[in-house]
């Protein structure tokens, strides 16, 4: 009988298969320390800053710790957000790459990514959850992207991802919509199975645009015991309430 090759090995060969071999913005080949993309196309990646503290909105000029005029005016029901990128070339063509193209290798790069933001998270976060895809969509698609990237910052952060909040009504696809179409869309679509235990709950997602999205998934998790809902997304889009 074949002895068993060593862990290292056998981990190596894991590495090779799941990440890839070339950056996946500019196909150059990885070197040691690079997951996903290569140093110089992490750097060129469009940053989200300056940006509202609150809502995480781009902004012209750094605001401080003074809210955008959108969160002076009507505050989302968050208490934090965080998007540390813009949706803006490269990365809104590889997010809807991932969707759309099954191009899953840009996953790995925005994992890193939210994985790096973990020190502006609130503290006492107890939960993660993703946004959910109607089961449709998600059985057409093959995967949720939401909850690939919650995954291993769930596991960063030393939890499990939360699986009992589930998106109960087919919606059209946001985009396209204005805001108030928005609203109207997702109304009514989430529930949660049960009370929750988790005091402080982390919604991820891709992309943040209006942020109806997650402001009607906060709503359906307060309802059900959270006390705190925050947000972390990939990107923001330039777009007002």
């Amino acid at each position: 009988m074949q002895a068993c090759k060593p862990l290292k090995q056998i981990l190596e060969r894991a590495d090779r298969i799941l990440l890839p071999a070339a950056c996946a913005f500019c196909r150059t080949r990885l070197t040691d320390g690079e997951t996903g993309a290569c140093l110089p196309c992490l750097a060129d990646l469009p940053r989200n800053d300056p940006a509202c503290r609150t809502c995480g909105a781009p902004l012209p000029v750094d605001p401080g710790i003074v809210p955008c005029a959108d969160c002076q005016a009507k505050p989302l029901p968050l208490a934090a957000v965080i998007a540390p990128l813009r949706y803006a070339f490269p990365v809104d063509i590889a997010l809807q790459s991932i969707k759309y193209r099954r191009r899953l290798e840009y996953l790995p790069v925005f994992a890193e990514v939210l994985r790096a933001e973990l020190g502006r998270l609130p503290p006492a976060i107890d939960g993660v959850v993703a946004v959910p895809l109607y089961w449709l969509r998600q059985g057409r698609r093959g995967f949720n992207q939401a909850a690939e990237l919650a995954r291993p910052l769930a596991r960063a952060l030393g939890l499990k991802p939360l699986t009992r909040v589930e998106r109960v009504r087919r919606t059209q696809a946001q985009a396209g919509l204005d805001r108030t179409a928005r609203r109207k869309n997702l109304r009514g679509a989430f529930a949660v199975r049960g009370r929750l235990d988790a005091r402080h709950i982390l919604l991820v997602d891709d992309v943040m645009t209006t942020g109806s999205t997650l402001v009607e998934l906060a709503k359906c998790l307060r309802e059900a015991g959270a006390e705190q809902v925050s947000a972390i997304v990939v990107a923001r889009a330039i777009a007002g309430r």
